[in-house]
Parts: structure tokens; C-alpha cells; sequence
């Protein structure tokens, strides 16, 4: 890869980023919040917790046309609250965000929010949103096969629970979990919008569909209307699921299996479109629906002392849904992902609570096309692609390197090497508390490809997405 000054400013701040930092995330891109079932114990306890953050992000590459997206500034807000009765015989639990970027529509998003009430002290039946560990395939590498997820930022998902009924029954080294969904929400990003004939976001991060179109032999320019249906007829889609575990994850041999059949995650996208014969454009109404697929996960695994080995296995297979005539829509091939990790804990007197992954992921199938109503394939698609990643190899840590004045640096690091798309990802957040619940942050994200082209491979379409970043956060 030849490098120009952007490429030697990437390879500088890989650089510097790298001696400020040596940590990775719990998750592929972020930390996860703590997980409300773990936190409320004791009886008749309330808590509430969170963090404020704000942050200034700089773009390596500017948008000429945008350059309101080169510089922004990000102010979120996420707040857990769980509890527990004085009998323990129901409590609650809450995890919520919100979020305000300088330029661009306020976020907010529900992780989890549920009741619960304890039939005995190993079976309790909890109402709402709630997260439960399916698969660790789809929660390390937020495949979202299994739970939707958050993402106005690509670098930053966040894993959200389903909506249903949750019938949990748990001893030391068993657990079972059976859940109904009747209600279905799906994948949750940026904000689209229907301008000039274009589909359009406020954000770097929204992959705009292709503006032009042959049309037997000629070029021609697409137009696009955004057709919404009414929000009932999307989220009026009920699921089952269910989930057993054997073993102690803590010690020894375990082993996680998970199945069911719910809505796909992410909304497909139907079409219907005609030329004009005497015009030089295609209208195009794009309008989004759901499909089902059956879903089945399994993990095994083995955990030491201070280390853990984990296979992990997850396969679906979307059922395919014909459009009625003049549409087309997208059907979803099966997919079969594979995933090793193995993790070490370290925990010395200069380096403390240093934790140490390594994962490799293989997808095979998984693609997009788009058919017709005779399910014969359209000549062109939307998108081709359901998953970020296909053929990955990760290497994270994260930890407390050491102290300053007595007080913590905490650092994360991330590298992502994809072999199909030839390109890497790198994540960094370096972290100092100057006092004890306040920390000073710097940062960065980036993204690099062999050899730019332009295939619709995740790294490849946000290549122009390098960013540093800085600010502060409040705990409590």
C-alpha cells in the first residue's frame, strides 16, 4: 500500500495511539454495561448508576460537501436502575441512553427494561426487555442474529434485549430460559430520510444506496421515494426462543445451546420501481418489511483460572419472501459462522486486571440478492452484504496499566484484520481519573483497506472514516 500524507498521518497516530494505550473492549467496539441481573442482591436494595460522557471527534478525511460532519461534538447520558422487594420476590431492572450529536437529531435507545417476580429462589418470570447470553459468537462479534442492536455509530453497537416474556429457571450449574416475543423491534441506526430523490442521513456512517441503474443497455439515474408502512404492521410479529446451559462458565467445562424462530434483526427492503421510456431516470419506492428465520447457537467452552477456551457455532436460515408483482425485494441467504476465542486474565502488581483476547471468525454465506415476484434475481441490489465481518481475526485487551499520583490509567486496544476485504480496524481510548468518579479521555478509530476500490465491504465503504477523539466522563 503506497502510502500519502493522509496514509503517513494514519500510520503516525496508529503509532502514538498505541503507546498511550494497550487495552480491548468486552465486545468487539465498546464496553458493555453492567449486567443488570448481577447488580441487585440484597433485599429491598435500590440502584442507580451510569455514566455522562462528552466528547469532541476530529475526522482525518473531510467531506468537502459536509463539512459539517468533519468536526463534532457528542454529549450522551446512560443510566441503569435495578431493585429488589424485601420478600426478593420481584424486583426490576433498567438500562437506558440518550444522546446529542452538534449537528444531527437527538438518540436515545432502551437496552433493557423489565420486571420480574420469583416463583422460588431458582425460577422467576420477568416481563419486558432483557438481555440473555444466546450466543457468544453473536454478542463478541455483533452478528445481531440473535439480539438487535443499537448502532447510530458503526464503531459502537450496542446489544439490546427482546421484548417479551422470559421464563428463567437456574441452579449453580444449570439454566434453562423460554421466551415469547409478540412484539418485534427491530435493528436501530441512523435516521433516513427521502431528499431530492435521494436517500439520505445525517451521518458518515449511512451507506447510500447506488444512484444509477442499466436499464437494457443504457445508464440511467435513480430516484428514489421512501414508502413507510405503518409502524403496527412492522412490530406485530411474535417469536419463540429458548436457551439451555450446563456447566459453571467461572471453572471447568460448559456448554451453551440456544434456538428459535423470530423476525430477522434488520428490516428488509423491497422496491418497486419503472423507467421512464423517454427519460433518463428510474423512480425507484423503497419501502422496508420483515422476514422470519430460525436460529441455532452453541457454545462450548472450558475455563481455568485465569484463562478460557471457547468454540462457538451459530447458523439461520431466513425464509425467503416473494413480493407480489412490479416489486422486489431482498432475500437473505443462510449463513453458518464459526468462532474461536481464548481469553487470559492478568493480574500483577504493576499490571492490573489486564484482560487479553484473541478471536477468529469465519461466515460462510450470508449474502443479499434481490428477486422478483417469480423469485428470479434482479441484475441489481441494495445492498449484498448482511454482516460487517466474514473471515476475521481479533486481538483485544484491556486493563489498568498502572497508577499516577494514585490514580488509574485504564486503557483499551482493539486490531481487526479481515482477510476478505484485505483491511484492518484499529480502536484505542487511553483513560486517567484525576479524581475518583471524573476521567480525562483521548482516543481513536481507524480504518484502513490495501487497496482502495469500490466494493461494498464494511472497511471499504468507511475507509473515509478515521477519527481521533478527546473529552471527559462522569461515573457513578
Amino acid at each position: 500500500m503506497i502510502l500519502d500524507r493522509p496514509g503517513r498521518l494514519k500510520l503516525l497516530l496508529v503509532s502514538v495511539l498505541l503507546c498511550l494505550t494497550f487495552q480491548a473492549n468486552a465486545s468487539l467496539y465498546s464496553n458493555q454495561f453492567t449486567k443488570l441481573d448481577s447488580v441487585s442482591k440484597a433485599p429491598a436494595s435500590n440502584n442507580f448508576f451510569g455514566v455522562i460522557r462528552f466528547e469532541n471527534m476530529d475526522y482525518l478525511t473531510m467531506l468537502p460537501d459536509e463539512d459539517k460532519f468533519n468536526r463534532q461534538q457528542y454529549f450522551s447520558a446512560r443510566l441503569g436502575l435495578t431493585g429488589l422487594s424485601y420478600d426478593t420476590f420481584w424486583g426490576y431492572g433498567m438500562d437506558v441512553q440518550a444522546g446529542k450529536y452538534s449537528y444531527g437529531a437527538s438518540n436515545y435507545s432502551v437496552q433493557e427494561i423489565f420486571l420480574f417476580y420469583r416463583l422460588e429462589s431458582f425460577f422467576k418470570i420477568s416481563l419486558g426487555r432483557k438481555k440473555i447470553e444466546w450466543s457468544v459468537l453473536d454478542n463478541y462479534w455483533k452478528t445481531s442474529l440473535w439480539q438487535p442492536k443499537y448502532a447510530i455509530d458503526y464503531l459502537r453497537p450496542e446489544e439490546q434485549g427482546l421484548t417479551g416474556a422470559f421464563f428463567e429457571y437456574k441452579r449453580s450449574d444449570f439454566q434453562f430460559v423460554a421466551l415469547t416475543t409478540p412484539i418485534f423491534i427491530p435493528n436501530m441506526g441512523v435516521d433516513i430520510r427521502e431528499e431530492d430523490g435521494e436517500l439520505r442521513a445525517d451521518s458518515r456512517w449511512f451507506r447510500q444506496p447506488s444512484n444509477k441503474y442499466d436499464f437494457n443497455g443504457r445508464i440511467k439515474t435513480i430516484t428514489y421515494n421512501l414508502s413507510v408502512p405503518e409502524t403496527r404492521n412492522l412490530v406485530s410479529r411474535p417469536g419463540v426462543g429458548y436457551n439451555v446451559a450446563l456447566g459453571d462458565r467461572s471453572k471447568g467445562f460448559w456448554v451453551n445451546q440456544s434456538a428459535g424462530y423470530k423476525p430477522v434483526n434488520d428490516l428488509l427492503l423491497k422496491r418497486e420501481g419503472y423507467a421512464q421510456a423517454a427519460g433518463k431516470s428510474v423512480k425507484v419506492a423503497v419501502s422496508p418489511d420483515v422476514t422470519y428465520h430460525s436460529v441455532l447457537a452453541l457454545d462450548v467452552g472450558y475455563s481455568f483460572q485465569n484463562f478460557k477456551v471457547i468454540s462457538s457455532y451459530i447458523e439461520d436460515n431466513p425464509k425467503s419472501k416473494i413480493p407480489t408483482d412490479e416489486w422486489i425485494i431482498q432475500n437473505l441467504e443462510p449463513m453458518k459462522g464459526y468462532s474461536v476465542m481464548v481469553e487470559n486474565n492478568i493480574d500483577y502488581s504493576l499490571i492490573r486486571d489486564l484482560k487479553i483476547q484473541l478471536g477468529y471468525l469465519r461466515i460462510d454465506g450470508g449474502t443479499i440478492s434481490d428477486i422478483n415476484a417469480s423469485s428470479e434475481k434482479d441484475s441489481f441490489t441494495l445492498f449484498d452484504e448482511r454482516f460487517y465481518f466474514y473471515n476475521s481475526l481479533l486481538f483485544k485487551t484491556e486493563g489498568k496499566l498502572f497508577k499516577l499520583f494514585n490514580r488509574d490509567f485504564t486503557t483499551k486496544f482493539s486490531y481487526l484484520r479481515d482477510f476478505n476485504q484485505k483491511g484492518s480496524l484499529v480502536n484505542t481510548e487511553f483513560q486517567f481519573y484525576p479524581v475518583q468518579n471524573w476521567a480525562v479521555l483521548v482516543g481513536g478509530d481507524l480504518i484502513s483497506v490495501d487497496e482502495e476500490n469500490d466494493s461494498s465491504g464494511f472497511l471499504n465503504q468507511n475507509r473515509a472514516n478515521d477519527r481521533v477523539y478527546a473529552g471527559v466522563s462522569y461515573v457513578f
